[in-house]
């Protein structure tokens, strides 16, 4: 867990700063292509690898001929997006009306091809639990990949710095990633392996195109209704979000699926640990989401300049909806450690419907009717994702909530207290503006959550502590 969490924040560093450069360089309609163009990527991988990925790590043991298997599936599932993607790609740059989109998605398409040589090998050292290769190849690409990015677009190539951007983290991704891992597929294909792995996959995979669309349902729509332009300005304020959720989330969301599939056979201690990391997260990333959607102005004006201000109002209503997807991640995990893929499917399938039909509505009062259609319904339906938990580990609604309530009194506090401070402050520049609320923000957010959760506080000095000795004894 603990090179887990620094590969995050290391490479979610490294990825929002090199995004922050290039968008100073390029404008709102390149980004806006390039976006779309990528969400041909996330597709592939929600929908296809992610299936095969989580079948192999939920398997808990090594399996030879099962690895073998899945590499080849995937490998041809690979291939076959490339050649489609080269065939098509003219056509859905008429369809979608956006000029040089074709051109985008065929070199992309490189990208995803070699996504999918990874997943094995990926889920092999996930399966392992050796994180500190994962950290390094993550790490060493995307410092790459953001050298070759910025260079390009400060030369003035444009769309061009983003594309090259993400080929040269696919690529140095692939050489670190192979070379880390000891696992080499041989010419081995077993048909009763393939049915395991296309089984279990099939419900991740139905989830993972119904969370496709909840993810990117908002950009679609906007780029389709508003435009490239429209679509690279949501960008940005996404972008925040993402680097946010994948910096203080995600590092301990990979964990959870590998240790929640080892501790699917004690019922009681598997209720403890998930109870103990839902609130461990959502102490960590409650304040900071809120925080987010209380600077946004200063944030965006600082860092991506005036010309960005509009994305400010799509990143406040974001980040309200992150502070609830950094926790509901492991709802899915659970969920499928527990061998009940077809739960999430159902679930990711009802927030995808009424996504799609609520920003339809939402788009004709622009991006940030949209963003805030986005977070009601992720606040409303909540409940569909904990409803599992419940049913499937031996605790109750009460005490989902008693892990959660320290960290959500706290930041409540915390935003009322900022506030006033912002009232009072009213009509000083964005860098005092920013400064003050966030020390004011940390001090009473830390005061607080001594008061209301001190046993919260003491877990994560003992996991600090005990993760810097780790990481330390195996550097």
């Amino acid at each position: 867990m603990a090179w887990s969490i620094l590969e995050s924040w290391g490479v979610q560093l490294l990825q929002f700063l090199t995004f922050l450069v290039i968008a100073r360089y390029v404008d709102a309609t390149m980004l806006g292509i390039v976006a779309m163009a990528l969400l041909v990527g996330q597709w592939f991988q929600m929908i296809i690898l992610s299936g095969i990925s989580a079948s192999l790590v939920s398997k808990g043991t090594a399996d030879a001929d099962l690895d073998d298997t899945a590499f080849w599936i995937s490998a041809a599932a690979g291939a076959l997006l490339l050649i489609a993607t080269f065939l098509l790609a003219d056509w859905v740059e008429r369809t979608a009306a956006h000029q040089g989109l074709g051109m985008v998605l065929r070199w992309l398409s490189v990208g995803n091809f070699l996504g999918a040589l990874n997943v094995v090998p990926q889920a092999w050292l996930t399966r392992a639990l050796l994180m500190r290769p994962l950290a390094t190849r993550s790490t060493i690409s995307t410092l790459v990949g953001g050298i070759v990015g910025i260079a390009l677009a400060v030369a003035g190539y444009g769309v061009m710095a983003l594309v090259a951007q993400n080929l040269a983290v696919a690529v140095i991704g692939t050489i670190i990633l192979w070379a880390a891992c000891p696992m080499r597929p041989r010419l081995r294909f077993s048909r009763e392996k393939a049915r395991d792995v296309l089984f279990y996959g099939r419900h991740v995979g139905v989830t993972g195109a119904a969370n496709f669309f909840n993810a990117n349902a908002d950009i679609m729509v906007i780029g389709l209704a508003l435009g490239g332009a429209a679509t690279g300005i949501y960008t940005v304020g996404k972008r925040a979000l993402l680097a946010a959720n994948l910096m203080l989330a995600r590092a301990l969301s990979r964990v959870a699926l590998p240790v929640f599939s080892q501790l699917k056979g004690d019922p009681p201690r598997l209720a403890k640990a998930f109870l103990k990391i839902v609130s461990a997260t959502s102490s960590i990333t409650t304040p900071a989401f809120v925080g987010l959607a209380i600077v946004s102005d200063e944030f965006i004006f600082l860092l991506f300049g005036p010309r960005w201000a509009a994305a400010a109002d799509v990143m406040r209503y974001l980040s309200l909806f992150g502070a609830l997807q950094a926790i509901g991640i492991y709802n899915q995990s659970l969920m499928l450690a527990m061998g009940k893929p077809q739960w999430q499917t159902w679930l990711a399938g009802i927030y995808a419907l009424v996504n799609i039909v609520t920003f339809f509505f939402a788009v004709e009062y622009g991006m940030a009717a949209v963003a805030a259609a986005f977070t009601a319904r992720a606040y409303i339906l909540y409940p569909l994702s904990v409803w599992p938990v419940v049913v499937l580990l031996p605790l109750g609604w009460r005490d989902y909530w008693k892990a959660l309530r320290p960290s959500v009194v706290a930041s409540v506090v915390m935003a009322v207290f900022l506030w006033g401070v912002r009232f009072a402050l009213a009509g000083q520049a964005p860098i005092p503006m920013l400064l003050s609320t966030v020390i004011a923000g940390a001090a009473v957010y830390m005061i607080v959550l001594g008061l209301v959760g001190r046993t919260i506080v003491v877990d994560m000095f003992h996991f600090a502590r005990a993760g810097g000795k780790r990481v330390s004894s195996t550097s």
